[in-house]
């Protein structure tokens, strides 16, 4: 299980290679039982992954927040793109980014790559045997800015709210917030939920006077603290992972 982590400023964190790709990033959480991580990436330009085809043991889920990627050679992903991919699914044939490209990644456990050689498909495919079907479905590219904005719930009406995947097993959620600019009241987040965000854009500021700005951080386990979003004058955009179970 992860721990409590009230606030975290990306500039606090170092960078690291991923596993000698080229790739780096900034962890900003681990889960010590599974190796689960939350990172912020980036991939430099004219980055091309070693990898070729593989896959990995465990989900990868990730936000494209700038710049391209080209995985599988027939979709661009570029700012905006969400995709979540289950353990065992095959992808990443072409895994190139030519202007480079900074990514929100968590995973399942942690990174590994299992390479398969030559891809049996053009299309992402489940690798035989390992598939690990863990109640959200495969979601290769949803590009979240064509979404349509709603109301969070009837009483915070003025907070937009897109889903981004929602697993069927336990009602966890992925999903973006947009606080208006100018926004003063007491927006709370359920504390039967274990709570895990970043501030995308914008900075807003919790009634314990802690302020969030760009690209920082929080992990809060259910009933471990109240959050209440209590300003917000610039605006904000945050992206949540909620979950009731764990």
């Amino acid at each position: 299980m992860r721990p409590l982590i009230k606030h975290i400023s990306a500039s606090r964190l170092v960078w690291e290679e991923i596993l000698s790709t080229g790739a780096m990033r900034k962890v900003y959480s681990i889960d010590p039982d599974t190796g689960s991580d939350t990172s912020f990436v980036k991939l430099p330009a004219g980055w091309q992954g070693p990898a070729g085809a593989h896959y990995h043991s465990d989900y990868e889920e990730a936000l494209v927040l700038d710049g391209d990627v080209d995985l599988n050679g027939d979709d661009l992903l570029v700012s905006g793109s969400y995709l979540y991919r289950p353990g065992g699914i095959v992808h990443g044939w072409v895994d190139r980014s030519t202007g480079g490209s900074e990514i929100i990644i968590k995973m399942g456990m942690e990174t590994d790559l299992v390479s398969v050689g030559r891809p049996l498909f053009s299309e992402e495919y489940d690798y035989p045997g390992k598939r690990v079907v863990d109640g959200r479905p495969h979601i290769s590219h949803l590009k979240t800015l064509e979404l349509t904005w709603s109301s969070y719930s009837n009483i915070f009406n003025n907070i937009g709210k897109k889903v981004l995947s929602t697993n069927s097993d336990n009602g966890s959620q992925t999903y973006l917030i947009k606080i208006p600019v100018g926004f003063v009241g007491d927006f709370r987040l359920d504390s039967n939920h274990t709570h895990e965000w970043i501030v995308l854009e914008g900075s807003m500021v919790l009634a314990d006077g802690s302020v969030f700005e760009l690209m920082d951080y929080s992990h809060r386990p259910k009933q471990t603290v109240v959050t209440n979003i209590v300003t917000s004058l610039a605006g904000a955009k945050v992206l949540i992972w909620s979950n009731p179970t764990s």
